[in-house]
């Protein structure tokens, strides 16, 4: 340990110091600047987006532009107006007695800085393993069919590189990986649980990642995050990157689209499946859905890019420059133990009926016969007999039909259903359709909207809201039979509880939250 605080203690590594403690002021004046430039530039998210961007790199820079400013200063250390003894002049001026205790002090801080970049690192590092994990292993090649669909999306977005789309049981949301060999992974079931344009719409958010080169961004803004932990101008800046970004990949996917109600009526259905993913992969479900929603529907809302409190942001980093590795600790705490409202989903437990239903995609095979693929995990509740309501893709007529036999052995996490039409089918052979089958009819059941990890008849923890609606509270809670989006509640809650459905894992050690 001594070794490392007199190797901490040479010029370079006071010149370290005290461009970290610089950093204070610094970075709070750049995120200062940037609120007011990003409030000139109106409404336009990609001029927002480059303005983040650049008050991003400006402060990744002003680190090691102020240690290179400090080395010029005559062979000294400069601090507040005190020379501190250069090692490299025997000559130089003696250090005052408040310099010496600054100079016993900048060792710590430096070690300590250095002990948050390497955890700040590994988490990084944890992120991209996951990433390559998800890629390489738990993922397998989409149906060639929706493969094909990806296709003429990258066609017609003029994306200059090979896209492809595998499923996978690690995501519950659509998450491009990777930046020379990009890939698009969809939910195990997504493909058809989803209606297709649906799909299509999250696809086109996707691709937009990739036209833009968001993802070779987002590495840069990581490793920025992991030098500059410290500071909270630095995770505001990168929050509004990642929000921005996500607006601009939503007016893309709208223009490949053309239609802003179906790619809305997307996001919010993708809301449902919110899942916790690393930070080198970009989701459709990233930022606030709720302001992405309300903003492609032209409602009106709060700007986003308003400075924190000035005063909170300079006590705050002088603290942490106190003691970085302990203030780090907590700060990840106290960040975890208040949760926005905008980055959750909530709904109110109700007593009413609930149709049980499953959803699947499929073609017409003839005028009296469907198939339709139906993900593996929702087969055992179908059978044969059951009623299907059948809907033609982007607003065709609709028709019912009856389960009749299944597919012996499933393919790409699906299997699949026969089904035969009374009447003859009103669309040719070949039409996709989209298919709800219907389990049973419960009449006055208590049920809430499906949480993101909640399964039939398991019983797990969710968060209640108080009735100040101001914190939420872990309750253990019974669900019993499912449907596509709304779960059976046995036990835990009671009519008019308001609950979070979003996937909460990261506060898995918490019993009590804050809501702001």
């Amino acid at each position: 340990m001594n070794a490392i605080l007199f190797a901490l203690g040479q010029p370079w590594g006071e010149r370290l110091g005290w461009a970290l403690i610089h950093f204070v002021w610094q970075g709070a004046l750049l995120a200062a600047l940037y609120a007011i430039a990003a409030r000139l530039a109106g409404a336009n998210p990609v001029r927002r987006y480059l303005l983040a961007c650049v008050a991003l790199a400006a402060m990744a820079i002003s680190v090691p532009a102020t240690c290179l400013w400090l080395s010029g200063r005559s062979g000294a250390v400069w601090s507040s107006g005190l020379p501190l003894a250069s090692a490299s002049a025997p000559d130089a001026v003696t250090a005052p007695p408040a310099a010496d205790a600054w100079r016993q002090v900048l060792p710590w801080l430096v070690m300590a800085w250095f002990v948050g970049v390497m955890a700040f690192s590994m988490r990084l590092a944890g992120g991209w393993l996951q990433t390559a994990w998800w890629r390489r292993v738990k993922s397998r090649p989409a149906p060639s069919e929706w493969q094909n669909v990806l296709d003429r999306l990258v066609a017609r977005m003029r994306i200059d590189r090979r896209v492809r789309l595998a499923i996978s049981p690690g995501v519950e949301a659509p998450a491009v990986l990777g930046w020379l060999r990009p890939m698009i992974l969809m939910p195990v079931g997504a493909l058809t649980g989803l209606p297709a344009e649906f799909v299509e719409a999250l696809l086109s958010h996707e691709l937009a990642h990739i036209l833009r080169r968001d993802y070779l961004v987002n590495l840069l803004q990581c490793l920025a995050e992991a030098v500059l932990f410290y500071h909270p101008a630095v995770w505001w800046i990168s929050a509004q990157i990642r929000h921005e970004r996500e607006l601009c990949c939503d007016d893309l996917a709208v223009a490949a689209s053309g239609d802003v109600l179906t790619y809305a009526r997307a996001l919010a259905d993708l809301e449902s499946h919110r899942a916790v993913r690393p930070q080198t992969a970009m989701a459709a479900n990233g930022g606030s859905l709720l302001h992405r929603i309300s903003r492609l529907l032209g409602q009106k809302q709060p700007a986003r890019h308003t400075l924190p409190d000035n005063a909170a942001a300079w006590v705050l980093g002088i603290l942490l420059m106190a003691a970085i590795g302990a203030i780090a600790v907590r700060g990840a705490h106290a960040q975890e133990a208040t949760v926005s409202r905008d980055s959750i989903w909530m709904d109110t437990v109700r007593l009413s009926d609930m149709n049980r239903a499953v959803r699947g995609l499929g073609v017409v095979k003839d005028a009296s016969t469907v198939e339709l693929r139906v993900a593996e995990t929702q087969m055992k509740d179908v059978k044969a007999g059951q009623a299907v309501r059948l809907a033609t893709l982007h607003n065709g007529p609709t028709f019912t039909g009856v389960v009749t036999s299944f597919q012996n052995e499933p393919t790409n996490g699906t299997q699949g259903v026969q089904v035969h039409i009374p009447n003859a089918a009103p669309v040719p052979q070949g039409t996709q359709v989209d298919g709800i089958i219907e389990i049973e009819h419960l009449s006055n059941v208590l049920n809430v909207g499906r949480p993101v990890f909640a399964n039939a008849n398991n019983k797990v923890t969710i968060f209640k809201l108080e009735p100040d609606g101001k914190q939420a509270v872990r309750v253990v809670v019974q669900f019993g039979r499912t449907s596509v989006n709304v779960i059976e509640i046995r036990s835990g809650l009671q009519p008019g509880d308001k609950v979070i459905l979003s996937d909460m894992a990261k506060y898995d050690g918490l019993d009590r939250i804050t809501l702001k």
